[in-house]
């Protein structure tokens, strides 16, 4: 009897552990606000904090990983993980909370760069592609779980227990990963790799890898956040358990997903970006449309197309280009594609003046002037009252 390789179990609750608490506060930012005041910028900062701490130690993590095991460094971080979230739930000021939130993204890079490095040295170049779509379909699955597990916890007992409920959460998936991840079977490959010059994690072809994926966690982050407050505001009102209910079109990348690897194989890597980034801006594009059924159908396909390209990315910043003379670092590799990636995302959010006051409106509707959001960005005019115009 054929048994299943636990190793693709594992992968896949290693993608769940990575982000079941990383994105979870955005279906908790209507309570989170009312805690720390109104200040939606202030609040944007609970999500920012920890993509700053993965873009600080993300390199760094697969110098380690690259050394000293991926394994090793997979199951650490995904029991040190726990650490941060319980931090949060006893945080007595937003300083700490954000802290706090700090000190997880520093933790959360040892499991999904180096999983991504672990996938490339363990599969062949064909078969990894599948199975990192499942290793993404795992993320989508762990990103969608926390936020409505939060959001649940969050509508009935507040968004302290939520974060404890994130950690039992967290701490069950590092367990069964130590359980069902077996040590790398080729060590040997990752030894070479320890002598390679890091200016070949330069090159032409993975500074655009880099660059794509700053772009894609820059787009995935932003667009939810901002979605989150703005769903949180008149004429939709929606409450944290409605907000994480709202994920459930995360669920659609799951169902997908797993088809990306064979997407790859088929048409490309070109061809399939060039597709699935058409899906990801049609789908942003109906979000400017104030329905919530037509928000959703958006945010569905935005997303679909995110997780698509995200497999895209993570299978070639995985395993590098044959062509390099000496195969340099894949942990390291990895790492600074999600370094890149976080620091646009917190460069997005913490003020980086890119929108500015002379940027244009998203969702512009007549009525009151927006909210600041975080990075800057107008929120557009929302229907709170005829007597406040923008």
């Amino acid at each position: 009897m054929h048994l299943p390789d636990p190793r693709r179990a594992a992968v896949v609750l290693a993608g769940a552990a990575a982000f079941v608490s990383l994105y979870a506060p955005q279906s908790l930012l209507p309570l989170l606000r009312v805690w720390m005041g109104t200040n939606a910028a202030l609040a944007g900062l609970v999500v920012s904090a920890a993509t700053a701490g993965v873009a600080l130690i993300a390199p760094f993590t697969g110098w380690l990983a690259d050394r000293y095991g991926r394994r090793r460094v997979i199951v650490m971080a995904a029991l040190l993980s726990a650490f941060p979230t319980v931090l949060m739930a006893f945080a007595t000021s937003p300083s700490q909370l954000i802290a706090s939130r700090f000190l997880e993204g520093l933790v959360l890079p040892g499991i999904f760069a180096v999983t991504v490095a672990y996938i490339g040295g363990e599969w062949p170049a064909t078969e990894a592609r599948a199975v990192m779509a499942l290793y993404v379909a795992g993320t989508i699955g762990g990103g969608f779980g926390g936020r409505l597990l939060a959001g649940v916890l969050a509508e009935f007992s507040g968004w302290r227990a939520a974060f404890l409920g994130l950690a039992v959460l967290q701490l069950l998936l590092a367990f069964a990963i130590r359980a069902w991840l077996p040590g790398e079977r080729n060590a040997e490959a990752r030894s070479r790799a320890r002598g390679s010059s890091l200016s070949e994690l330069f090159g032409a072809r993975l500074l655009s890898s880099y660059a794509a994926g700053a772009c894609i966690l820059f787009s995935l982050i932003a667009g939810f956040t901002y979605v989150s407050l703005r769903l949180s505001e008149p004429p939709f009102r929606l409450g944290p358990a409605a907000l994480s209910a709202v994920f459930v079109v995360y669920l659609a990348g799951v169902l997908v997903t797993p088809a990306g690897g064979r997407l790859l194989n088929a048409l490309g890597h070109a061809r399939v970006f060039v597709l699935v980034t058409g899906v990801a801006i049609g789908g942003l594009a109906l979000t400017l449309i104030a329905r919530l059924d037509v928000i959703i159908l958006g945010l569905g396909l935005f997303s679909t197309g995110i997780f698509l390209a995200q497999t895209r990315f993570s299978a070639l910043s995985g395993r590098l280009p044959g062509r390099l003379a000496a195969p340099p670092p894949e942990s390291t590799s990895a790492a600074i594609t999600l370094a890149a990636a976080s620091a646009a995302c917190c460069r997005r959010r913490c003020g980086s003046g890119m929108a500015g006051r002379g940027s244009l409106p998203l969702w512009g509707q007549r009525g009151s002037c927006p909210p600041r959001l975080p990075g800057g960005v107008s929120g557009g005019c929302l229907k709170r009252s005829r007597n406040k115009t923008c």
